[in-house]
């Protein structure tokens, strides 16, 4: 009877002990399987399948697992979208936790603050080096909503511009119910107030120019006005009152229409009515036109040109530019014997326009203005000369318009020149040269 129990438990043990080292060994295949980069499936458990149990485990845990990875991936997956997203973005922004540490900075960020270390878990002050940046997440987080400030940078080395002025704004992440920390968007807005300068300076200096005219036109309209009882405006009266009435309405009428070609320019360049057209015919026609003021100010023109430059353009503000320009030499000295020359050459893929005079020439503390809005030189006789102030600024910008530029050089008393250059057409070459003599 003993021999039988010892037999019984003998086999017992080898049973159980088979029984332990195969779910044992299923385990490790299982932990194999889950530790490898790839989905396991319970197929490849050899040894899990021997015991139904331990199959129903490794199942679950191996469905349980492919949810984890595909989640995992999915999320992956869902940050590179998220992140290549805010990398697009011109704006510097960051994701900082709740001690203010970097969690995320896009592109636009690591250019603007660039450093040989990681932006990745380090201070918001030792990445962005200003106190400003850091006070506004602060007090973001302190009233629980939006804030911003400004703050004022010099720009990377090779900027064309030494400082910029940037605009930050905070709003922590728990109004967003995003948890903990705060997002921070930095913006370059130096364009956006300039610009707005620009439109305050335009409108003022715009108020101004029509302001004038119109109220010398009321005063003489008053003044015509006979009240009852009041003999009636003489003949000699109204002899005086309407040519300075109509000059002045012709000051208007002009100021309106510069003012309409500029908001036209700056509209967009697809407004431009795109021709081919010949630059050298251009140029002849703009002098024939100005023909009477050219004698009047006994003025010589020296035209130095090819047979022709074709042009691929607007010719309706290729004509403005030249006629402004010439004209502008000719109102801005008035003494006789002017000589202005106008030159045309292809230089490189280019052609290059030079309109040059003799006269008395522009202050070098007025050349970086002169393509400014309602700006004039000869303030002192600003009442003789006409004009808007907005000829070189319609200049300018139907050049850049036509993807040209425009610059300016002058010594006072000897020369003044004003250089167009603008991208020549493919496949065209200046034929001979036709230089002519002057045009008186």
């Amino acid at each position: 009877m003993q021999t039988v129990l010892t037999v019984a438990f003998a086999c017992l043990a080898v049973f159980f002990g088979l029984r332990y080292w195969t779910i044992l060994r299923g385990l490790r295949e299982l932990n194999t399987l889950i530790n490898q980069d790839k989905v396991a499936r319970p197929s490849d458990l050899r040894t899990a399948s021997e015991s139904r149990a331990l199959a129903d485990l490794s199942r679950t845990v191996l469905n349980h697992t492919a949810e984890t990875t595909l989640s995992r991936d999915l999320e992956a997956t869902q940050r590179r979208f998220l992140e290549a997203l805010l990398n697009e973005i011109e704006d510097a922004l960051f994701i900082v936790d709740a001690d203010s540490e970097v969690r995320f900075s896009n592109r636009a960020a690591k250019h603007l603050f660039p450093s040989d270390h990681n932006h990745l878990g380090r201070p918001l002050i030792e990445v962005c080096l200003d106190h400003r940046v850091v006070d506004t997440v602060r007090l973001a987080k302190e009233v629980g909503s939006k804030t911003q400030d400004r703050f004022n940078r010099r720009a990377n080395s090779g900027h064309p511009r030494g400082e910029r002025i940037y605009l930050v704004e905070a709003e922590p992440l728990s109004s967003l119910e995003l948890g903990q920390g705060a997002w921070v968007l930095i913006r370059d807005i130096t364009l956006q107030l300039e610009t707005e300068r620009v439109r305050q300076d335009f409108v003022a200096n715009a108020s101004h120019e029509l302001r004038t005219p119109l109220s010398i036109m009321s005063g003489y309209l008053e003044m015509m006005d006979a009240r009852e009882g009041e003999p009636p405006v003489d003949a000699d009266t109204l002899k005086r009152c309407i040519p300075t009435m109509r000059k002045h309405a012709d000051r208007l009428s002009r100021v309106v229409d510069d003012m309409l070609a500029i908001s036209k320019l700056e509209g967009s360049d697809d407004l431009l009515n795109r021709e081919t057209f010949d630059l050298v015919e251009s140029i002849r026609d703009t002098v024939e036109n100005l023909q009477l003021l050219i004698e009047n100010h006994h003025a010589r023109i020296n035209l130095d040109l090819p047979l022709n430059a074709i042009m691929v353009g607007d010719r309706f503000y290729w004509d403005q530019v030249f006629f402004n320009l010439i004209e502008n030499a000719l109102k801005q000295n008035l003494e006789p014997g002017l000589k202005i020359t106008v030159r045309l050459v292809s230089d490189h893929g280019r052609y290059r326009i030079e309109i040059i005079d003799d006269g008395v020439g522009i202050p070098s503390a007025d050349l970086p203005h002169v393509f400014k809005r309602f700006y004039r030189v000869q303030k002192d006789h600003s009442q003789i000369i006409k004009g808007t102030g907005l000829g070189l600024s319609i200049v300018k910008r139907a050049i850049e318009a036509h993807h040209g530029s425009i610059r300016v050089q002058s010594r006072p008393g000897r020369e003044t020149s004003f250089i167009i250059e603008v991208p020549q057409p493919p496949a065209t070459k200046l034929h001979e040269s036709n230089h002519e003599g002057p045009v008186t």
